[in-house]
């Protein structure tokens, strides 16, 4: 039986720390300290006093400045489609519906359409749906979702035929936000602590992960980017 999201041994989400993000980092501008006068000791003409000149000030102000370095903050890098994203990522309650999914799969090639569900309890994601990774994006960049490939019942081992994909196979992915049409581009087996697949990236993907039958090491892996 597969377990947890991505895993059958109870795995865990990947640490967001491991994963490669953009890093953005803002100081606020300070005020340059002018300088003070300094004595300086000489062996032949005892203490000197030095005054020194000024700095002059800068042509820019520093209000300017800090200006500048605040509308690089994430929430601003660019808005598309009225949602806020930070490098292709959007938050799921930007994508969810009225049912607390926040998503719907579709792959026609094996007759799938499945509602995509968030929580702090993967599994319980799981019994009702397929369950989306937290770490990545709900809808712009790469989305990561993982399912069931077996249980004890048959019921909702929604990913029991994902290793019949090929390339080229047509999946949907729709939100509140839009539905979007992808082509698959890989189909692997992977490592069961192999996250590098769910890092963000800035064209549109779906990573689908689900368990390897009498293999608790490794993971079916699918990718297909969007058309």
């Amino acid at each position: 039986m597969c377990l947890a999201a991505a895993g059958c041994g109870g795995d865990k989400e990947p640490d967001p720390s491991t994963l490669q993000t953009p890093q953005y980092s803002v100081e606020e501008p300070t005020e340059i300290e002018p300088p003070t006068e300094e004595e300086i000791h000489t062996a032949d003409k005892g203490v000197k006093v030095i005054t020194p000149t000024p700095i002059a000030e800068e042509s820019v102000p520093l209000e300017a400045l800090a200006a500048t370095a605040m509308a690089l903050t994430p929430e601003t890098v660019w808005a598309e489609d009225s949602v806020v994203t930070w490098n292709a990522f959007t938050l799921p309650e930007k994508a969810a519906f009225d049912d607390g999914s926040v998503g719907v799969l579709s792959i026609p090639k094996i007759g799938l359409t499945v509602s995509v569900y968030e929580s702090d309890d993967q599994m319980a994601d799981m019994t009702k749906g397929a369950a989306h990774f937290k770490s990545t994006s709900a809808w712009d960049g790469n989305v990561g979702l993982s399912a069931h490939n077996q249980t004890v019942s048959g019921y909702g081992a929604y990913f029991k035929d994902l290793h019949t994909l090929a390339a080229g196979d047509t999946v949907v992915y729709k939100t509140t936000l839009g539905e979007r049409e992808y082509r698959v581009t890989t189909v692997k087996t992977i490592g069961d602590e192999d996250w590098s697949y769910l890092s963000r990236t800035t064209d549109n993907r779906l990573t689908l992960i689900t368990c390897v039958n009498n293999n608790t090491a490794k993971r079916l892996l699918v990718q297909a980017e969007q058309r």
